[in-house]
């Protein structure tokens, strides 16, 4: 089987020139060109590529190849009508790896409405599969001064942890239930956080998480100045935060992003969190990941450290 190609996040959607117009080509646009959760700028979720059968591209150019040479594109989504109403899930069909997603329904508008309903669900496989790309390369090749400060961190409590995340992120700060790695740069700053807080026995909230978080952040990252730490950024009072929760390695975990500040500067940007229950420890386990990029795109930096959370058992 031949290696897939394509850039990260980049999906090929391969559909009939008649039926990408009106209620349909909307739909698939609100899906798929839609923003980056979580940035404080828009960024779209993915680099698409609109392909017809005849091997032209939608915006009128020829891609100088026949339809088969989008056959090993690691993400497609092929979009058609046919008797019945269905959304099938493939993987290394042709390449590997490689994601492939089929929507079929008998009319356009029956197309539009399926897609429509299950549009969080084809975003998950897509970005998924690509979480999981970018995870198997940083367990190949990852930061082990991160590794081994986790790992000497938490043996004490009896179980110890590991994570996998970018060789660049080196520079630490240890506290008590508490470990922040980064690359300590002015742009493209990428950052790692382990900490943990008391578990009150009750299920995990987005609202409850986010004062353990601003806590933990008021204690360890302090500012330059007086009156200075990090905080979750709000509006109104409200946390500029998306959470939810999903089931990550076998494990119920509460996904949340957002954006972070400096209390009383001028600092900030997104970050990615998921947080679980250890019950024997009465402990919630949180690993994070935030960026500081004021002059660069934030999309692959924080989808990188996404994929690193990942990698944490």
């Amino acid at each position: 089987m031949p290696a897939s190609k394509g850039l990260p996040y980049e999906l090929t959607l391969l559909v009939p020139k008649p039926l990408y117009s009106g209620e349909l080509r909307d739909t698939l646009d609100a899906i798929l060109r839609q923003s980056t959760p979580g940035l404080p700028q828009h960024e779209p979720m993915f680099r698409l590529n609109v392909v017809y059968p005849d091997g032209h591209l939608a915006d009128g150019g020829f891609s100088g190849r026949h339809l088969t040479s989008w056959r090993t594109m690691r993400l497609r989504l092929l979009v058609d009508t046919a008797a019945t109403t269905q959304l099938g899930v493939a993987h290394d069909v042709i390449a590997s790896p490689q994601t492939e997603v089929r929507a079929t329904a008998p009319t356009p508008h029956m197309l539009a409405v399926m897609l429509g309903r299950e549009r969080q669900r084809i975003i998950d496989i897509f970005v998924d599969a690509e979480l999981e790309r970018e995870a198997d390369a940083l367990r190949r090749k990852f930061s082990k001064r991160t590794a081994d400060a986790l790992r000497n961190l938490t043996a004490a409590s009896g179980r110890s942890r590991s994570v996998c995340v970018p060789v660049g992120l080196k520079s630490a700060k240890v506290g008590i239930d508490f470990l922040w790695t980064g690359t300590n740069l002015a742009d493209r700053d990428q950052n790692f956080l382990y900490y943990t807080y008391p578990w009150d026995g009750f299920d995990l909230t987005a609202a409850t998480f986010t004062d353990h978080r601003d806590s933990v952040l008021k204690a360890n990252i302090p500012g330059a100045m007086p009156g200075q730490w990090m905080q979750t950024a709000r509006l109104d009072g409200m946390p500029l935060t998306l959470a939810r929760t999903r089931i990550i390695n076998n494990v119920s975990q509460l996904e949340v992003r957002g954006l972070w500040e400096l209390r009383a500067g001028a600092l900030g940007g997104p970050f990615v969190a998921l947080a679980q229950i250890d019950s024997a420890a009465r402990r919630v386990v949180v690993v994070e990941g935030f960026v500081y990029s004021p002059h660069s795109p934030k999309r692959p930096l924080i989808r990188q450290l996404e994929a690193a959370l990942h990698t944490f058992y």
